[in-house]
């Protein structure tokens, strides 16, 4: 388990350095129904997607550009500290469990190792995931 504790750790401290290198949220657009830009803190466009010169967009749909919104630095940093919470959790209920050998402590740990699992889930195209680490 240590492995797995490990290699989500690595993941999330890429997620964290990438979301921290991009532009600055929050993110939004000027409108949600036609959206082409996307605007970062300071107003000034984070990607562009509009139609000039006869040229299609680079963006699918609008609902594309919304997705991309919705996930903007600031969310993506939330998501890597509540995954790190998680973690904490995981190892003070394992060290429980190694101290005190009781029936309910081992139970718990065993619940967290499962929720820990399943956050490595979204990285299992990552090269270094094992498929022995499936919940």
């Amino acid at each position: 388990m240590d492995d797995l504790v490990q290699f989500l750790r690595d993941r999330l401290d890429e997620d964290e350095k990438m979301a921290g290198a991009a532009s600055e949220s929050p993110w939004s657009v000027a409108n949600g129904d036609y959206a082409k830009l996307v605007y970062g803190a300071d107003q000034s466009a984070v990607l562009c997607g509009g139609c000039w010169g006869g040229e299609a967009s680079v963006f699918e749909s609008t609902d594309d550009v919304l997705h991309i919104v919705r996930h903007d630095p600031a969310r993506v940093l939330a998501v890597v500290e509540a995954k790190r919470a998680a973690i904490s959790h995981y190892e003070k209920l394992r060290s429980f469990a190694e101290k005190e050998h009781r029936e309910e402590y081992i139970l718990a740990e065993d619940v967290a190792a499962t929720v820990i699992k399943m956050l490595v889930l979204p990285y299992a195209d990552h090269p270094g995931y094992r498929d022995d680490w499936r919940p």
